[in-house]
């Protein structure tokens, strides 16, 4: 007799698939997301100001925020919505309060066919991001290679590249990382990719490309974002070439020695106000890896990495995972790096892109 209720049958319609994880999701990041959202349209509280004051300012900034965030239209018609709704209680007219209830059902349908819209682009957007990263195996006769990128959002700004350059016999290793999340930020990775695949047909050095990258792709940066990044050429013999702008250090493991090395060569991130100084502070060092020794490429995402107690990661984390497992293969010691990762973080929301690139000396 149950399984016939319309009432049931309805109430497990609208409630398949829902989990506690799902609503403890909803309250905790998504209701944050969207006050983040709205904030930079909420003045600050008057400090004078007594609670109920405040609290009544709050309120009535955060719905006039959300309001001017519909297009005119919809504005307007949401207003009758509120009018009709009001006027239906203090009638009270059920005529006019299932009007209004129509009215703010067809707002949302709108509403919810714009967002599924665009999070169909995004779904492609990242598809297509996906695919212009380097795809394993990635090949190279003195080192084994591991890498991995992962967005913050559905799309990102980290930015790692592995190519080999048949006109200069080298392959390059580039990790770069755009100031920002999402979409902003994944179109100029695009772009840095697109300039980079360029430039390493017509330069071979790490210094001299990050030069003429700084060249082509400054000038179009506006000026709320910047771009660090960190490029290595490794030749025929295995040497290594590695200039740094603005990027985190390089770790290098020496096997022999149990021991790290930052190699950390000096240089200014694009997009800064650098006075000329950008060509002049610029270096280019030479690492000399041993059998077995160990390279670290990274961005900030993995350091920074935040569990619930916004306690991050941190490089002495990431040290001590890649020494404990050293011996192992740098695919298996790249896996054990982002379990950590995980396991640190736990519910937390990822806090920002993520990209590692691992190399084993052979």
């Amino acid at each position: 007799m149950a399984a016939g209720n319309p009432i049931k049958r309805l109430f497990d319609l609208y409630t398949s698939e829902l989990s506690f994880d799902e609503i403890e999701r909803m309250i905790k990041m998504e209701s944050s997301a969207v006050y983040e959202f709205f904030k930079n349209e909420i003045p600050e509280p008057v400090p004078y100001q007594n609670k109920f004051k405040r609290g009544f300012t709050f309120i009535k900034s955060l719905f006039n925020a959300f309001l001017m965030k519909l297009s005119p239209a919809r504005r307007v018609f949401y207003l009758v919505a509120l009018i009709v709704f009001i006027v239906g209680v203090a009638g009270p007219n059920t005529a006019y309060l299932i009007f209004s209830f129509l009215i703010l059902n067809v707002l949302i349908a709108f509403e919810l066919a714009d967002k599924l819209i665009v999070k169909d682009d995004i779904v492609l957007a990242k598809k297509i991001q996906k695919r212009l990263m380097p795809q394993p195996p990635y090949e190279n006769e003195h080192f084994n290679i591991s890498a991995y990128s992962e967005a913050a959002r559905e799309v990102g700004g980290d930015y790692f590249d592995i190519v080999k350059s048949g006109k200069y016999e080298k392959t390059f290793i580039i990790v770069g990382d755009i100031s920002g999340k999402g979409i902003a930020a994944a179109l100029y990775m695009v772009r840095v990719q697109a300039i980079f695949q360029f430039l390493i047909e017509n330069h071979s050095d790490p210094k001299k490309i990050i030069i003429e990258l700084k060249k082509h792709f400054a000038k179009r940066l506006e000026k709320e974002y910047f771009l660090t990044l960190s490029i290595a050429s490794v030749d025929r013999k295995g040497k290594i070439k590695y200039s740094n702008a603005g990027h985190l250090p390089l770790l290098h493991f020496i096997q022999n020695e149990n021991k790290f090395v930052e190699i950390n060569p000096t240089g200014i991130g694009i997009g800064f106000n650098d006075k000329g100084m950008f060509e002049k502070t610029l270096a280019e060092e030479t690492v000399k890896a041993e059998p077995n020794d160990i390279l670290c490429f990274y961005t900030d995402g993995v350091t920074e990495a935040m569990n619930n107690s916004k306690i991050q990661f941190g490089v002495e984390r990431l040290q001590r995972i890649i020494d404990e497992n050293s011996e192992k293969s740098i695919d298996e010691i790249k896996n054990k790096i982002l379990l950590t990762i995980n396991n640190f973080r736990g519910t937390a929301e990822v806090n920002d892109d993520i990209s590692i690139v691992l190399l084993k000396a052979k």
